[in-house]
């Protein structure tokens, strides 16, 4: 039985989701890590697809894709040139929007980043105490993808995730405020999906908001690749 029972490791870092070696949660009598039957990442998989854990694993034990009390398991991460494993990836905290899933047709995993983005500038002037302030916030992030092939002959370190982009349906929530001793103006408006440069302008100015308009350098910059190009 080459099911590899292996105690909790180092945390590699963090992109998406977490790099770490797991246990496995059954023991069993493993054979050696070799170039022959080298000790894989195994992703294991609920019925959507999504990575619920990982496991180190023999192709001579998991090899067949289920495990004997019908747990679903897919290779992830390819091992060392000495057959040594390497860790992979899944969401260890359980983070919401930030799953790790895999498509059997494609034979790839996506990391997902569902999670709101928010990114601010703010400017003093120390002549006339004014401040401006310009913030976006974006409702999720690229998500990331790889597949088992992409692993093969590297280090972990050394794998490259593809950067997926944006889907036109991310929206962005742009806003601006401008600060005085004296007053105080704020605007804010959202749009519900991706929009070119010129499109936010114009939609800026239909919407009447000056104030936005007269940030549009900085809105533009902070919205980076939200912005259709």
């Amino acid at each position: 039985m080459k099911l590899k029972n292996k105690t909790i490791g180092t945390i590699f870092g963090v992109i998406a989701s977490s790099f770490v070696f797991i246990s496995v949660p059954v023991a069993a009598n493993a054979g050696e890590c070799s170039p022959a039957d080298p000790c894989l990442t195994y992703a294991v998989l609920d019925n959507s697809g999504v990575v619920t854990n990982i496991i180190v694993c023999q192709p001579s034990f998991c090899g067949s894709g289920t495990l004997p009390d019908g747990t679903r398991v897919v290779p992830q991460v390819a091992a060392s040139p000495t057959g040594q494993n390497q860790g992979g990836f899944y969401n260890h905290d359980n983070v919401p929007g930030k799953d790790v899933v895999y498509s059997e047709p494609t034979k790839t995993f996506t990391i997902n980043n569902q999670v709101v983005a928010t990114k601010a500038e703010v400017v003093t002037n120390t002549v006339n105490t004014e401040t401006s302030t310009v913030s976006v916030s974006i409702s999720e992030g690229n998500k990331n993808s790889f597949s088992y092939d992409d692993t093969v002959g590297k280090s972990f370190g050394e794998i490259e995730l593809t950067e997926l982009p944006l889907e036109n349906n991310v929206s962005a929530t742009v806003s601006a405020s401008e600060v005085t001793s004296i007053s105080t103006i704020t605007e804010s408006t959202t749009f519900e999906e991706r929009k070119t440069a010129e499109e936010v302008d114009q939609a800026l100015l239909q919407r009447n908001l000056n104030l936005l308009r007269s940030k549009l350098d900085r809105l533009l910059y902070l919205l980076d690749n939200w912005l259709i190009k």
